[in-house]
Formats: structure tokens, sequence, C-alpha cells
């Protein structure tokens, strides 16, 4: 979980911390050569498994939601897998009605310029008593306080929150979202969800000082400790893609808290971005990655950052509706999608 120490996520005590840090053992092999399946999208009404990967279909056109506000683009509609590794299972938690973006100074595994505690999920600042709704079909496991220890708890840094267990796994582990800091619960425990139902509204209730949602995408456990980038799994708006990356040092540790610079050629559009921090963040079993940033327009953008004694500055590009990798490796030439092992 994470607690926020103020306006933005939640953050945990000092004693959580450390038992993260136990409990997180990092695994990273190195990414190796492998054929990969031809590109597939996944989109419309489907069964899964409880503990299965959404079959691969393919339609003749992307299913996407219509722009029914000029707040945001349209968002393609969830499931979407062009590419094997990528796996944009959820839609918003925030309808198109209203402004969706990703706040991009609190990332997953951030740390809000070492003001906050490192976050392990994303935020979508909001009006309060905005809608929030559920991102993908599933059962309700969890509503009301005490949230990060699954017991009622009034002063439960997540406030009023909803967990969904979904419909489908990843790698045979059940998955999760959750939704914090509501100021109204719309959904009983047990209850079932479709897609784009209302589960509740926007608040400020546990450690936050401004209204806000706090969502999350857990794997194997409805757990404070077994958060994934939500940036990861949240389908992209229609001609936006994602950046995902690892920094590693000279032994192949990946580098914490490393800052660098991204910057997309032809506008004045750039971002500060740092490495993950902390043990409380996990990298995604695919990618391995120690930073990721969603909601990019498609485009050609430069990468810029001084790492150890080499000035790494290099363009690559961001594709609509897909995933693009970066691995540096210290001292050696960065590598853009290379091939990857698929568990």
């Amino acid at each position: 979980m994470h607690t926020p120490k103020s306006r933005k996520g939640c953050s945990i005590s000092g004693i959580a911390v450390m038992v993260a840090a136990v409990l997180a053992v990092p695994v990273f092999p190195v990414l190796a050569g492998k054929e990969l399946l031809e590109p597939t999208s996944v989109a419309g009404d489907m069964q899964y498994d409880l503990f299965g990967t959404p079959p691969a279909l393919n339609p003749t056109s992307l299913l996407e939601y219509p722009p029914v506000s000029d707040e945001r683009p349209a968002s393609y509609k969830a499931p979407l897998q062009l590419r094997q590794e990528d796996h944009f299972w959820f839609d918003r938690p925030i309808p198109s009605t209203y402004v969706n973006w990703i706040d991009t100074d609190y990332r997953y595994g951030g740390d809000y310029y070492d003001t906050f505690e490192p976050h392990n999920g994303v935020d979508f600042p909001a009006k309060f008593r905005t809608p929030v709704i559920a991102a993908a079909d599933g059962v309700v496991n969890w509503t009301g306080y005490g949230l990060f220890g699954h017991f009622e708890n009034i002063n439960d840094p997540y406030g009023l929150a909803v967990s969904i267990r979904h419909d489908f796994g990843y790698r045979n582990q059940p998955v999760f979202t959750a939704y914090a800091h509501l100021s109204q619960i719309d959904v009983k425990m047990g209850q079932r969800v479709k897609v784009g139902d209302q589960i509740g509204l926007v608040g400020g209730t546990g450690k936050a000082t401004g209204p806000h949602l706090h969502f999350e995408v857990r794997v194997g456990e409805d757990s404070f400790y077994n958060s994934r980038n939500p940036e990861l799994w949240l389908v992209p708006p229609v001609g936006y893609g994602v950046l995902a990356g690892r920094i590693e040092t000279v032994d192949s540790w990946p580098m914490v808290e490393y800052p660098f610079w991204l910057r997309r050629e032809g506008t004045f559009q750039e971002w500060k971005m740092n490495t993950y921090v902390g043990n409380v963040t996990h990298p995604d079993e695919i990618y391995q990655e120690n930073f990721a940033a969603g909601d990019l327009p498609a485009g050609t953008y430069v990468f810029d950052s001084w790492i150890w004694w080499r000035h790494y500055y290099f363009t690559f590009d961001i594709l609509p509706g897909q995933t693009t990798f970066i691995l540096i490796h210290s001292g050696l030439d960065p590598l853009i999608n290379p091939p990857m092992v698929i568990p």
C-alpha cells in the first residue's frame, strides 16, 4: 500500500516500510531473446479463466470509447494487447466525461521530490464526488475503512476504499484493483460488478489532504505489498502510448531514484522523472522496469541523463496503444525494444 503524508496518495509507517523491504526480494533476470507472437488486439466481451490471461482475439478494428468530453481524447476499450508483452486490461477508473489524467508528479514508485512515502499506485486528481467506476469485471473484495490490514479501522490511511477481484488472472495469479480516499461507497462486499459500474465517489478520506482517487493494481494477493505499476495495465487514450524502462548498474542491478528527462521532439513538452524508490514497489514480471510513464502522445522523444560517467542522449518513438521499452546498462549503448522473455 502507500500511505500519503500529504495531499496525494497514502503513506506507511516506518515499521511497514521495514517489513516491505524484507518481504520484497527483487529478481532481475537478464533480458534474453525469444521470438514474439504476431501482434494481436484483445477487445469485446469474453470469458476469462480464473487465473488465466485473456484470450487473444483479432478483431478487424480496435474498439474504443467515443470522445464524450473535450477534456481528453477517446480511450481504447480494454482489454487491449497489441504486443504479447503488453497487458492493457483495465479501463480508466474515472469516466472520460471527467478529467482523468494520471498525476505525473507522483507516479508509481515516486516520492514527490522526497516529500512523500514511496507510491505504490497512481493518483487521479479529480473534483470531490466525481464518479469512480470499476476498471474491469469482477467481484467486490473489500469495502469501507481498513483496506491496508483488511480489518475495520477508521484510521486506515486508504480511508474509505473498495477493492475488486477480477475475472481474470496474470501468470496463474489472481488480479485485484483498489480504489481509495472515497467519499461514498456504492457497492457491497461480494457484489458482482461490470466494467464501468459506479462503485463510489471521489473524496479525501484517509491520509490525503485533497480530493483525488488513489488507484492500485495488485497481483497474487489483495495486499499493499503486491502492487504493480498501473500505468502498464490501464488502456491509454487513443493516439497515446506508454514508456517503460530499466536503468541498471554495471552489475545489472536497478538504479534507485535516478533522475532523467524526457522531451517530446517538436514541442515544449518535457517530463522530469526518476527511477523507482524503495522496496514497496515491484517491477512487472516481463519488463522488470524501474520506471514507467503513460499518457504520452505518440511521437519521437529524447531521453537525456548523465548515468555515471556517460551522457545518455538519444531518441526513441512512442507508438499509440502499446509500450516502448528502453534498457540502459551503465556504460553500454541503450537498447530500444530488445527481445524479451515472455513467461
